[in-house]
């Protein structure tokens, strides 16, 4: 069907005559119109977008998150936690929207933290383990970090005794951490913190302590007020030297009066553009002593005489930071898909303009527009796409983990290559996503009501957090050089399997010329694998003629190049997020037909990256030939007219299939009825300044006397 008549056509039920039919039937119909006259219009226009689709979205929602048992025990999770802060009761004001000074968003992060603890605690479900009840990281509740970076740093650095030990600490609730590794001068490069831990060998003790003021941890969630203990980095010195940054587990806090222990002085660090339900903060130490065994001694040891024993491979700490990353690509792609589907139905229910029609003043919903499909269906397939790279992702990381288990670190450099890129990658589109599709919802995006502020706020930290995105695809870009040079010096075998693709033999034209030639996901990897594949020798042969020709050193030759090998890792990581489209594809078993919508969903994100100028990387596929103007102008009609209109119809229950409850969004615009208008005039109505105006009469009497009064006054 074109797209362009979707819901165009509502009529009202309400002239319907039941009179002439027999009574038990009249009686039935009468209900079904009470029903239906209850419903308003933007409903009525909800409904008929959801009846459209061709697939059962529940079963998609099944595979979204690893079959029907988890997927209905995430849902039952929600609704418990949900249920127990009063938020099921979607007509009443969200509660983040009511506690908007500093104080009352930490103390709603407080009691939202601490239902979603206890429900884990109670249940053992893993469904908060990186999320919070809106999807937002973890760490936006206070206790985030005991699930995020705090446990598994416990998990994957101590000994066993060690373990036993904090462990059940941890899992129960009866301590909570922090992960503090950021200093006030220090992010990134690790090798620069100044937080020392010396070792007294005398009293058989570290003493941790805060050298200078850049030195101070800085940025942590829950170091301000709520975490009892915290792992902290610091440089390990015995014997008077200094060998490199370790994990310290250090008690901040008094567990009976919470006050913080001698020589540690901690702090909030004030209002950021989000997280503040949670009291990110600072620590400074001042030669604060904690036991010698309380170095997490996993991987290197220091004995009591003082003796340092370093650990069996140099990088086993990478594993924590890997985990952390690969849970922040899960998150931001549902983050993405939450400002997806908020846009998405409101642009079914927003009616505004006529179209190109002379003969009528019936408005049409804007997701009959050309541009609104394009770009909503170009996000809805990049939040697909980034939930399915995550999947692999982990199948990666747990993979590593698995053979770290048994001494065999070989995949350690593919995990640690594809989890600093795809954190890169999906961070800067979910965020460059989220604004677009507020945008997608015109001024009425800009209101807090719509939930974006908060999607769009909780996203933005995303880029620099665990990892700035151009140094995380640097280090993509080293591994990418080292296969480059294996393949150059005749030692393919050397290069492991996530760049095996740089030894195959690429054509200087792409070979294909039909619409169903670039339709075929083997035909659109070989696309990607092209670009990918060049781009990394182009930046290899950059730096090789910059030492041997311009005779830089390598660390200069790198920096001169630098932005070419950013290229070579964005590229590299595209192509593996389009491999995990394809591959999610074909293991989703779901008999109710999402897989040719999901084919299609992973067409236009495949496609819509050649042939959208703004998008990153374009210039790619196209500077060196490969692809020509005519293929470029065939791929555009597939985008702009095929693949858009096979796709509009399903565009609610793509969205539906995330499962998101309208509690979890938190959006006057985003809601699964589509009542958008009746719920903004409710939740405006009850935004506390309305309330205390309309008990003064409908004015604000601190305002009027202090200002407004005064000034009229003293003009008259």
């Amino acid at each position: 069907m074109e797209s362009n008549t979707v819901m165009s056509d509502i009529s009202p039920v309400g002239n319907t005559t039941t009179d002439a039919l027999p009574l038990e039937t009249a009686q039935i119909l009468k209900t079904v119109m009470a029903t239906e006259t209850s419903k308003n219009r933007a409903m009525m226009l909800m409904d008929k977008a959801r009846a459209e689709a061709s697939f059962d979205s529940r079963q998609l929602m099944h595979f979204l998150y690893g079959g029907e048992e988890a997927s209905n025990r995430r849902q039952a999770a929600f609704k418990r936690v949900e249920d127990a802060l009063g938020l099921s009761d979607t007509k009443k004001l969200p509660r983040q929207y009511s506690n908007l000074n500093r104080e009352g968003q930490y103390l709603d992060g407080l009691q939202f933290g601490r239902a979603m603890m206890e429900d884990e605690i109670k249940h053992r479900h893993g469904v908060f383990d990186y999320h919070t009840h809106q999807f937002a990281l973890i760490i936006s509740s206070p206790f985030g970090h005991n699930p995020l970076m705090f446990g598994p740093t416990l998990k994957l650095q101590t000994t066993p005794e060690q373990r036993a030990y904090w462990m059940p600490l941890v899992e129960s609730g009866r301590i909570v951490g922090t992960y503090c590794q950021t200093e006030l001068g220090h992010g990134t490069f690790l090798r620069g913190l100044e937080t020392t831990a010396t070792f007294d060998s005398e009293t058989d003790e570290f003493v941790i302590h805060s050298p200078t003021v850049t030195s101070t941890k800085y940025w942590p969630s829950a170091l301000g007020f709520s975490a009892s203990h915290a792992v902290v980095m610091a440089k390990l010195i015995t014997g008077g030297k200094n060998y490199g940054v370790h994990p310290f587990m250090v008690q901040l806090r008094s567990l009976e009066d919470y006050k913080t222990l001698p020589g540690i002085e901690t702090g909030d660090i004030g209002l950021r553009m989000g997280f503040n339900s949670t009291d990110m903060g600072y620590a400074t130490f001042n030669q604060v002593r904690i036991p010698r065994m309380h170095m997490l001694m996993g991987n290197a040891q220091v004995q009591r005489d003082g003796t340092y024993v370093k650990a069996a491979h140099e990088k086993l700490s990478y594993s924590t930071m890997i985990y952390t990353r690969d849970r922040i690509i899960h998150t931001v792609a549902f983050q993405l898909a939450q400002a997806v589907v908020i846009a998405s139905r409101y642009s079914i229910v927003r009616e505004q303009g006529v179209g190109f029609a002379t003969d009528t003043v019936q408005e049409i919903p804007i997701i009959a527009y050309k541009s609104q499909q394009y770009r909503i269906l170009s996000l809805m397939s990049q939040a697909y796409a980034l939930a399915f790279a995550a999947k692999t992702c982990t199948s990666i990381y747990q993979d590593v983990v698995h053979r770290q288990t048994k001494g065999d670190h070989s995949t350690l450099p593919y995990g640690h290559a594809i989890t600093a890129a795809l954190k890169a990658y999906a961070t800067q589109v979910a965020f460059d996503g989220a604004e677009d599709a507020r945008k997608c919802c015109g001024g009425y995006g800009f209101s807090v009501l719509s939930g974006f502020p908060a999607i769009v706020g909780t996203l933005a930290p995303m880029p620099t957090l665990e990892g700035e995105n151009y140094v995380m695809y640097q280090q993509t870009a080293r591994y990418l050089l080292k296969a480059a040079t294996a393949i150059k010096e005749g030692r393919p075998s050397a290069v492991d399997k996530g760049a095996r693709y740089l030894s195959d033999p690429t054509q200087t034209r792409c070979p294909f010329s039909g619409k169903e030639d670039f339709l075929n996901p083997a035909n659109q990897v070989q696309i990607y694998r092209h670009r990918a594949a060049r781009l990394t020798f182009h930046a290899y042969s950059l730096v090789e003629k910059a030492q041997k020709e311009d005779l830089l050193p390598y660390a200069e030759a790198w920096n001169k190049h630098m932005l070419p090998l950013v290229y070579a890792a964005r590229a590299h990581i595209e192509l593996f997020v389009l491999e995990s489209f394809t591959a999610q594809i074909s293991l989703c078993t779901d008999t109710s037909g999402s897989n040719p919508v999901l084919e299609n969903l992973r067409s236009l994100f495949a496609l819509t990256a050649i042939e959208n100028p703004a998008s990153p990387g374009a210039m790619g596929f196209v500077e060196d030939g490969y692809i020509a103007h005519p293929q470029l102008q065939t791929i555009r009609a597939v985008v702009h007219h095929d693949l858009l209109a096979k796709l509009t119809p399903e565009i609610i229950a793509l969205g539906d299939a995330w499962g998101f409850s309208d509690a979890s969004l938190g959006s006057a615009l985003g809601r699964r009825d589509g009542d958008v208008y009746t719920t903004l005039m409710e939740w405006t109505r009850q935004l506390p300044l309305n309330v205390q105006a309309r008990a003064e009469g409908g004015m604000h009497r601190r305002g009027y006397e202090g200002v407004i009064g005064p000034m009229l006054r003293s003009r008259l």
